[in-house]
């Protein structure tokens, strides 16, 4: 493969990924809508916003569908972020404005 090939497949191959970035950015905020939509939900019933075993749950799942080549490892570090930093964003939606 010449220069001028290779700097076109690289520049293709960033392409693609900047789109799954995208991607990735819609689909976590779509989640973290939803996220906030069971929390309304669950305050209107008097339930509890945290639940340690669906959290459990979520994470057993994400290493059960991960077919690499991210390591399962990985891929449950990166959900468990992922959990964390929406259940920030809702913790910090519900303590009073200065």
């Amino acid at each position: 493969m010449g220069d001028a090939e290779i700097h076109g497949r690289v520049e293709e191959l960033r392409g693609r990924v900047d789109e799954v970035d995208a991607a990735l950015i819609r689909t976590l905020n779509e989640r973290a809508r939803i996220v906030q939509e069971l929390v309304a939900l669950k305050g209107e019933a008097g339930v509890a916003l945290f639940d340690p075993r669906r959290e459990e749950e979520i994470l057993r799942r994400v290493v059960e569908q991960n077919d690499g080549p991210i390591y399962d490892s990985s891929m449950r570090d990166i959900f468990e972020m992922i959990l964390h930093r929406i259940r920030d964003l809702e913790i910090q939606r519900s303590e009073p404005r200065q």
